[in-house]
């Protein structure tokens, strides 16, 4: 991982080479540290060291963009020399912005701990030792990832602007099986901190529900009471981000506000904030236009608020920026990247104790997007869905596929936990701080038969 001094220097290096009224880079290093485990024993251990340098330059209205990740002199060249090239012969761009000329200014994240970037694979194997003992003893099969990376990202232009940001990560992952794999409980422990991180709490939690698993039973499809675990909730939310907090298609009118806020159409006990100063997520406080990111609160107690916009969509429809950019030239449009539900008053016992008949679900696994306008989404259930019968937890369900318009879900929240701590449980990636949801409405279309 590149250090703040090191980076300074090498955009400076970069931008000595270049022969152009603008220019800008986008640096990225990072130090992915990894332990793998599968039918019980440690399968591999891996680190990778990986860098990448992105250079735009502008001349007038063209702009050429080239990457490299080699940093020697001759490579850094060569990756100058080809953004020139395109910035010489693309396009015109009437809408293209010019950069950054002022040093924003940065609000401080705390991203960094020297535990996690310290952390040697023989720690990791340990750790995981302890859950696969437990497992050996109760007669399942463990699998899964023990991760601690660092990383740092960098933004800078030719006029002066820069920043800096350092991060870690780690994160225990792992799936039980039991009857010859045929059933799983999956469980997770994410923080920045590595001593924040519980792999054996993790595995117990998996384990138990593996074995509570056995024997899942059919339910017919259709619409169900449903208590979500916080990685279920994650997965729901990361859509939610994509399909209702795109500045874009909120701009050109694409997405469910028809170019609308402060609409009431969810339930008032949902507040959604992107929130990249959270202490257990520790965002980066720049975009990848340089600009200062801010905290937007897009669900305030079920009132739509806002969306996320970098420059361009913020001009288009009249909107602050709220630093939300991405690299440049791009055609998707400012997201948010740091998801924080608010939490409430029930605790996940007092969910399923309030519920007549419903099913607890785990995680969500294969979700993709229906209908971008309706917020509608596609998945099925996975590692640990049981049936909830007169206020308490009963057998294992077999997985159940679902369609669901998460505008409709959220329009009708029963409960919402009290606790709420930083998961990686999304297919898809992204970071967030949610808490477990009890939702009256969830319509399983058909049963997967496992």
């Amino acid at each position: 991982m590149l250090t703040r001094e090191e980076s300074q220097a090498l955009v400076k290096k970069v931008f000595s080479m270049v022969d152009a009224p603008e220019a800008e880079v986008i640096l990225t290093s990072a130090s992915t540290n990894s332990t793998r485990f599968s039918g019980n024993a440690i399968t591999q251990n891996v680190s990778l060291n990986n860098q990448g340098l992105r250079l735009r330059i502008i001349n007038g209205r063209r702009q050429g963009v080239a990457t490299v990740n080699q940093f020697d002199d001759d490579s850094l060249r060569r990756c100058v020399a080809s953004a020139a090239a395109v910035a010489r012969v693309t396009a015109e761009d009437p809408n293209l912005l010019p950069l950054l000329d002022k040093q924003p200014s940065y609000q401080a994240v705390n991203a960094f701990s020297d535990a996690t970037a310290k952390y040697t694979p023989a720690q990791r194997a340990e750790a995981i030792g302890k859950v696969l003992a437990n497992y050996d003893k109760r007669g399942l099969e463990g699998a899964g990832i023990f991760d601690t990376d660092q990383g740092a990202q960098v933004y800078a232009n030719s006029k002066g602007v820069f920043g800096y940001k350092a991060g870690t990560k780690a994160e225990f992952s792992v799936s039980a099986f039991t009857d010859g794999g045929n059933v799983e409980g999956w469980a997770e422990s994410f923080s920045l901190d590595v001593n924040r991180v519980d792999p054996v709490a993790a595995g117990k939690r998996a384990a138990d529900k593996a074995e509570n698993g056995r024997a899942p039973t059919d339910i017919e499809p259709g619409e169900y009471v449903v208590v979500f675990e916080p990685a279920a909730v994650a997965e729901m939310m990361l859509f939610y981000g994509w399909l209702a907090g795109n500045g874009l298609a909120f701009a050109e009118k694409r997405s469910f506000h028809r170019g609308e806020l402060g609409q009431k159409i969810l339930d008032p006990k949902l507040t959604i904030t992107e929130d990249p100063f959270h202490p257990e997520l520790g965002g980066t406080p720049f975009d990848l236009e340089g600009c200062a990111k801010q905290r937007v609160t897009l669900v305030d107690k079920g009132v739509v608020t806002a969306v996320c916009h970098d420059r361009r969509s913020a001009r288009l429809c009249g909107h602050q920026n709220t630093g939300h950019g991405n690299a440049q030239p791009d055609s998707g449009g400012a997201g948010p990247d740091n998801l924080v539900g608010a939490t409430g008053s029930s605790t996940p016992a007092q969910m399923v104790a309030d519920t007549k008949r419903g099913l607890l679900v785990t995680k969500l696994h294969y979700t993709n997007v229906v209908n971008q306008q309706e917020v509608s989404i596609t998945g099925m259930t996975r590692a640990g869905t049981f049936l909830i019968e007169n206020g308490k937890l009963g057998k294992a369900v077999k997985n159940m596929r679902f369609t669901q318009s998460l505008l409709t879900a959220f329009a009708d929240v029963a409960a919402v936990g009290n606790e709420a701590h930083a998961t990686g449980g999304a297919l898809f990636g992204g970071n967030f701080v949610v808490p477990a949801l009890k939702l009256n409405k969830w319509r399983f279309s058909s049963p997967t038969g496992f």
